[in-house]
């Protein structure tokens, strides 16, 4: 008796632990639709404030090397979209993994993108990048 009693609550903790990694890993884009879409002939600026108490990393592929931003940091990054790029992506994460990150996403206009980073929650609103993408007006948020 006393084993079948470790064995269903093994089997118990084995179950749920699978639905908890199910459900964290599930998480697809979310769709933000801004209105504006980027122009690649203009100069873009992406703003970013961390919006948490620790520090965050922020990097824009093949644009820039990763950024270590303090808490409370506001950092404005102007560059052109090079031809072959169909859209502006950018990657955040908390370099010690403690820190479950929310992006906000804002467009004021065409070329300005506003990326507000908030402490999120790991079961539902942890976000890792943003991809301002060619379909007009919509920026994906992962």
């Amino acid at each position: 008796m006393y084993k079948n009693l470790l064995r269903i609550l093994g089997t118990t903790c084995l179950v749920i632990a699978g639905i908890i990694i199910t459900t964290e890993t599930i998480a697809g884009p979310k769709f933000v639709k801004t209105g504006k879409t980027l122009k690649q002939d203009d100069f873009i600026t992406l703003q970013v404030s961390n919006q948490t108490a620790n520090p965050i990393s922020v990097e824009i592929p093949s644009y820039t090397d990763q950024i270590t931003m303090k808490p409370k940091e506001r950092r404005k990054i102007r560059f052109k979209l090079r031809n072959q790029d169909h859209g502006l992506s950018v990657l955040y994460w908390s370099p010690t993994g403690e820190q479950a990150l929310l992006g906000k996403v804002n467009k004021p206009n065409s070329q300005t993108v506003l990326l507000d980073l908030q402490p999120g929650s790991f079961a539902q609103e942890d976000d890792r990048a943003i991809y301002d993408t060619e379909i007009p007006g919509q920026v994906m948020v992962f």
